[in-house]
């Protein structure tokens, strides 16, 4: 029927649900009122009208019965539903015809009796079974109209009192049903697509709640939904699965420089790149920020994994063109393998996550899977972790102190305060591993003020043109507090500023660069001076020397280790030390640890090295006697 075709796909399926849901009380009061029709008129009509028809009928329906029971778990497709709904309309008018002309010819062929029977039996069948087929749409007021044509013909085929009033009568009723079977259909259609939209703006809200607005990935609620999934069922199996964390390289850098917007580009960028990875059954979300993650079932020996990180970091390392900014970003990854039948969803991510915290530590821009090895050091680190909860920082946490030395001179420029811990279940423990776990625990800058402190104290007794140089972490250079108590201690200590230069990493600036460089201005503002530290091997290094007024560039270990044969850290420290006699800023090489090494960067012209050569990390109170050997030495020499 036309309607079919016109009416959309939800309704349809709504109302054959209906109309199935109404099939049995259907049967039911056809089969009886065809009985009750039987056995009224079975003597005053032909046997094959009054008997044979209705008994033909009635097998019908309860054929059609049983093909309902059988049906009715069904969950057909539209298609299906769309046939059914036409075959039922086409049922239904051949069924409205057949009455039609069979109750005309019972009525020539009954009593009076007979004739008021069939009058209220045709009506009632006309507005009772029409209302209740309503939902099949036209059929069924073609079914009524049929139904209540063939009444009234009767009626004026009879020899019934008052035919007009009795007519009338249908006609109210009639009437009346036209309008209770169009306002239950409208309320009924209104219903279904009202609860269609709701249900459709429930799913819509499910899936952004389960999305990522920006990258379009699945978001952090579905990584974890999903990984516990495959966790139940790699439990069950045994295969090898693997989850990852991606974290972007020098990504900070680009909010701070270019703007978030740019930002949120280059990460819908990373989104849109991820998923065109191309690897059989992997799957990325983004878990916030620019953490990235992905699931996979891999393999024993893990080449699927590798793969995969190959070529996670292939495809985000190339160049990205950001509204004509061209971008270069890398990613450090972790993952981790289910091996433990007791691990969580929570547990694979917090090893996958400390693998990644292990690489950003050890080399950017690779992979690291969680390990056996990493495992004990994690474990090592709750450990740290949890004695730095109970330590007695003003007993267990002192200062050490490494000279810097003025090779021209060869006298001490300055001492570096170096932060030692010597815990009483953990012995001493390297400033690598605790200064990382105390900035997760949130205690640095009560360590920071404790150092420096105790640093003073030491600083005091020492020859006026020797220096201190104090470390800070990230999260004291950001933190206008700390650097406020800082200059107020420097004040209280009636050394002058400028023998305090304070050193800060291009890591601990890109936390936040517009708010480190006002901590710095406070700094120099009260007389100290400023060292950037570890210098070339940060991102960005002339953008952050050019806007920052820096005293002095601390030249990376890493490049003087192999000085004396490595032409790409010669050509680096030259580079760097030409920078620095350009801008008029002291340079400290550090590392050096052989006199062949303090002799390569004395003929390249660098004045201030540190390193074992001259002398490893003392305790304070062996100073005194490093201080009079190299008076000694130097009296000598002279």
């Amino acid at each position: 029927m036309p309607f079919s075709k016109t009416t959309s796909s939800e309704l349809l399926l709504a109302r054959y649900h209906s109309l199935m849901a109404d099939v049995p009380v259907v049967i039911f009061a056809g089969l009886s009122a065809t009985a009750i029709q039987i056995i009224a008129l079975r003597d005053g009509v032909d046997w094959r009208v009054s008997i044979a028809l209705p008994l033909i009928r009635m097998t019908f329906a309860a054929m059609l019965f049983m093909y309902w029971f059988w049906h009715r778990e069904d969950n057909p497709g539209i298609e299906k539903v769309r046939w059914r709904l036409r075959a039922a309309s086409v049922v239904l008018i051949i069924s409205g015809t057949i009455t039609f002309f069979r109750s005309l010819y019972l009525f020539n062929h009954t009593d009076s009796f007979g004739h008021y029977f069939l009058v209220i039996y045709i009506t009632l069948f006309g507005l009772c079974f029409a209302f209740i087929f309503s939902k099949i749409g036209i059929a069924a007021f073609i079914y009524n109209f049929l139904l209540i044509s063939a009444a009234l013909v009767c009626i004026f085929m009879g020899n019934f009192q008052q035919p007009y009033v009795l007519a009338g009568l249908v006609l109210v009723f009639e009437i009346g049903m036209l309008f209770a079977m169009r306002a239950s259909n409208n309320v009924f259609d209104r219903l279904i697509n009202a609860t269609y939209e709701t249900h459709t703006l429930l799913e819509e809200n499910r899936r952004l709640a389960n999305l990522d607005a920006l990258t379009q990935l699945p978001n952090r609620r579905q990584f974890f939904l999903h990984v516990e999934q495959q966790l139940a069922r790699a439990k069950k199996t045994a295969e090898p699965f693997a989850v990852g964390i991606i974290d972007l390289d020098n990504f900070k850098p680009v909010n701070d420089v270019y703007g978030h917007h740019t930002g949120d580009l280059v990460l819908r960028e990373v989104g849109e790149r991820l998923a065109r990875v191309k690897i059989a059954g992997v799957q990325f979300y983004r878990l916030g920020g620019d953490e990235f993650a992905f699931e996979i079932v891999t393999d024993a020996q893990n080449a699927i994994l590798k793969q995969v990180g190959k070529e996670i970091n292939r495809i985000i390392s190339q160049p990205m063109n950001v509204d004509g900014i061209l971008i270069n970003i890398k990613a450090s990854i972790g993952a981790c393998v289910f091996s433990n039948t007791k691990d969580t969803a929570q547990e694979l991510y917090e090893h996958a996550d400390f693998a990644l915290y292990h690489m950003k530590r050890t080399g950017r821009g690779n992979m690291e899977i969680y390990s056996k090895t990493l495992e004990e050091e994690r474990q090592h680190l709750h450990k740290v972790d949890q004695a730095l909860r109970v330590a007695d920082m003003e007993a267990e946490l002192f200062p050490v102190f490494q000279p810097i030395i003025n090779v021209g001179t060869g006298e001490i420029s300055s001492f570096e305060s170096l932060a030692r811990w010597n815990s009483p279940t953990l012995g001493i423990v390297p400033p690598a591993v605790f200064i990382g776990v105390a900035e997760s625990l949130g205690v640095i800058s009560d360590l920071t003020r404790l150092m420096f402190h105790k640093s003073i104290i030491v600083m005091a007794e020492w020859p006026a043109h020797i220096r201190l140089s104090f470390n800070l972490s990230a999260y004291d250079v950001t933190n206008k507090a700390v650097i406020e108590e800082l200059i107020y201690m420097v004040a209280q200590s009636r050394l002058h500023p400028s023998r305090f230069v304070f050193e800060v990493t291009e890591t601990a600036l890109l936390q936040d660069f517009a708010t480190a460089k006002d901590n710095i201005e406070l700094l120099r503002q009260a007389g100290a001076r400023i060292a950037l530290d570890d210098f070339g091997t940060g991102y960005s290094s002339l953008s952050h020397v050019q806007n920052l007024p820096l005293d002095k560039l601390k030249i990376d270990r890493s490049f003087i280790k192999d000085i004396e044969t490595n032409t790409t850290s010669q050509t680096i420290v030259r580079s760097i030390l030409a920078l620095c006699q350009g801008m008029q800023v002291e340079c400290v090489a550090e590392g050096a640890e052989t006199g062949s090494q303090v002799q390569f960067l004395q003929q390249m012209g660098c004045q201030l090295v540190q390193g074992y050569f001259y002398s490893k990390p003392m305790a304070a109170e062996h100073i005194p006697a490093y201080l009079a050997e190299h008076e000694l030495k130097q009296d000598l020499v002279a």
